[in-house]
């Protein structure tokens, strides 16, 4: 419905964008987002993609809100591999982005990005033929933004935070799946500019 198989058939893989996902966190043990099977996809396509590295996040760290919500952090401590090279939970504060009551952030990961192979019996093989899963950009990074907590809500602080950091890094797109009794234009003149400035990045 979404044009997909339109956009595979294409040479579309996602290769060299970042997706950050503001949700309640990643499973980064979950076959669909492993590091080895994303590297062995970018390894068949022609070209070098412009990849987020610890090294890129290191550079922008103290422009993040990640180091007001835990001094000290490095970058080390927030890239978690390869395909999600930036792990951070803002409802907690801490580097556990692991989900409480709900999976729906690696849901919405999945189709964001799940990846194009997975491994199975020692080598890799397509996804689509394996699970039956893969992500409409397979090829993209996850930057994984916890900001749900155990009792499931989220609190805007969080997510605005996350959107900022969100544009420090240079994500090419931001999902937010996110439900309101009132959604709409913000009230906050200061939310408001954070999210006219997510636009201007687009």
């Amino acid at each position: 419905q979404v044009g997909a198989f339109d956009a595979w058939a294409d040479g579309y893989t996602g290769a060299g964008s970042k997706v950050a996902i503001i949700d309640t966190g990643l499973d980064l043990l979950h076959e669909a987002f492993a590091a080895d099977a994303f590297e062995y996809s970018l390894s068949q396509l022609d070209g070098e993609y412009d990849l987020l590295t610890e090294e890129d996040i290191a550079a922008v760290l103290n422009q993040l809100n990640v180091v007001e919500w835990r001094p000290g952090t490095t970058a080390a401590q927030l890239y978690a591999n390869s395909k999600a090279p930036f792990a951070f939970s803002y409802i907690d504060g801490d580097l556990d982005v692991s989900h409480y009551n709900s999976e729906h952030g690696s849901h919405v990961a999945g189709i964001s990005a799940a990846n194009k192979y997975v491994e199975s019996d020692g080598k890799f093989v397509e996804s689509l033929l394996a699970t039956g899963v893969q992500g409409i950009a397979p090829d993209a990074q996850i930057l994984v933004m916890q900001v749900f907590g155990n009792g499931g809500g989220a609190y805007d602080s969080d997510y605005m935070a996350a959107i900022e950091d969100a544009i420090i890094l240079g994500a090419d797109s931001v999902n937010l799946s996110l439900g309101s009794a009132n959604p709409g234009m913000s009230r906050s003149a200061t939310y408001q500019t954070v999210l006219d400035n997510l636009v201007g990045c687009g």
